[in-house]
């Protein structure tokens, strides 16, 4: 009974943040027909946690609401909320949820409801998939409740179980897992096909926007860097969000990841309408209410970046063309990113 109400009420059992022993937090926030109005915070225990909260759902879903971004947007905009986000930095460092449209007890349905999990220090082939299994149950759970005490059982239950299962996941470099991811998004026959045309476009824009801004100092720039990319076929939800994650890591010469973080949010369900099928918005440094119109903007709104009919020097299309061929074959990653 004591570990449950540390738990409940501020995470005293946790890890202390900084202590750099390996941690896997649940925590929920958002709206929920429990509650009057937004949901008590649940498990929000560090400051990744804290900063996903602020920056989603604070700042980002807030300000966009506020602004009449998305009501703007008409006919363009995206019926409801159904994503998946991935949120990595240094390492084996991630935040994992999802989000789903939902309202308060009063019916007010304009913020969604949230579910993430921040985990550190263990190997990410396995920690990817315990936070997406737990994150997606709480998910069920909570659509089926409500009830706010309910929604709060939820919680304490898979929070202790998540926490249990992750002792049994060790440390490993995160190399592995992201070769998987590589070799398939590569072996995408409608990214791979016709000269492998939408991974170089991909990769330009990269080489564009986001290299000068990591040069400068994502922190110092004024705006994020926003790529807008095709899902991946055969892969569950959030596989296309890791995936364009470790391929963009790559393609700038990055595997250790970028210390602003690399966010990549997934449009599952609903939000895939009009035929497009899904996509991934990859965010990349300063993410605020501008950059997060993607949440709500179909792609008639904000098209892909694969599509834009860039003009690309062969040397450089030669020289994706060829990393992308190692990525297919699980080879190790060239040095040198995308310059040769």
């Amino acid at each position: 009974m004591l570990k449950k109400f540390s738990q409940w009420l501020g995470g005293l059992a946790a890890p202390a943040e900084g202590s750099g022993e390996p941690r896997a937090q649940l925590c929920l926030f958002g709206k929920h027909p429990g509650w009057d109005d937004h949901m008590q915070d649940m498990g929000l225990n560090t400051e990744r946690l804290v900063e996903a909260r602020r920056t989603l759902y604070a700042e980002g879903i807030a300000g966009n609401i506020d602004s009449g971004a998305w009501e703007k947007l008409g006919a363009q905009a995206l019926p409801l909320f159904e994503h998946v986000f991935v949120w990595r930095f240094r390492g084996d460092e991630f935040v994992y949820g999802r989000l789903w449209s939902s309202s308060d007890a009063r019916g007010r349905k304009k913020y969604p409801m949230v579910a993430c999990v921040h985990a550190k220090g263990h190997e990410l082939t396995r920690m990817a998939s315990l936070a997406s299994e737990s994150v997606t149950r709480v998910m069920e759970a909570c659509r089926q409740e409500t009830d706010a005490q309910a929604v709060k059982s939820v919680f304490l239950r898979e929070s202790e179980g998540l926490a249990a299962r992750a002792t049994a996941v060790g440390p490993g470099s995160p190399e592995r897992f992201d070769s998987s991811c590589k070799s398939l998004l590569a072996a995408d026959p409608a990214l791979n096909g016709d000269g492998a045309i939408a991974l170089v476009r991909a990769a330009y824009s990269l080489h564009r926007e986001a290299e000068p801004a990591i040069k400068r100092g994502l922190s110092e720039s004024s705006r994020g860097v926003h790529l807008r990319l095709p899902g991946i076929r055969g892969m569950g939800a959030g596989g296309s969000a890791w995936a364009w994650s470790a391929a963009i890591l790559d393609l700038l010469n990055s595997p250790g990841g970028l210390a602003d973080g690399l966010m990549g949010i997934e449009a599952v369900g609903g939000t895939a309408v009009g035929g497009h099928g899904q996509w991934v918005d990859a965010l990349i440094g300063r993410i605020a209410s501008p950059e997060l119109v993607c949440l709500r903007a179909s792609v008639a709104a904000i098209p892909l970046t694969t599509d834009v009919p860039f003009n690309i020097d062969a040397a450089f299309a030669d020289r994706v063309r060829s990393k992308v061929a190692m990525w297919r074959s699980g080879g190790e990653r060239e040095a040198g990113g995308i310059h040769g």
